[in-house]
């Protein structure tokens, strides 16, 4: 029985040895490439005249779009975003979800 277990702990120690390396190389593949970019954004905040249902009326949107357009970033981006309103209105833009530093 010594013998046999003996040899099991060798086949036991062969697999990790080759399947280790195999699953490491697995991991890192599936991991999202390492942030710490800086991402640059330029929002105009404008009115624009829309019918419907025969009725005109100006709504606000972030470059011609609403709802404005999709901020794409990763952890530890530095995302920086120029906001200049063109509208007659006061205008505020909720963050939706992000923690702000230094704002």
């Amino acid at each position: 029985m010594g013998m046999y277990s003996s040899y099991l702990i060798l086949w036991l120690s062969l697999l990790m040895s080759c399947c280790a390396p195999l699953s490491l190389a697995i991991h890192q593949h599936k991991r999202w490439p390492i942030g710490g970019s800086t991402r640059f954004y330029d929002f105009k905040v404008q009115t624009l005249k829309v019918t419907k249902l025969c009725k005109t009326r100006d709504i606000v949107t972030i470059n011609g779009m609403y709802p404005g357009p999709v901020v794409y970033a990763q952890e530890d981006d530095r995302v920086i975003v120029k906001v200049t309103n063109e509208t007659p209105y006061n205008a505020t833009i909720h963050w939706h979800g992000v923690r702000q530093r230094l704002s």
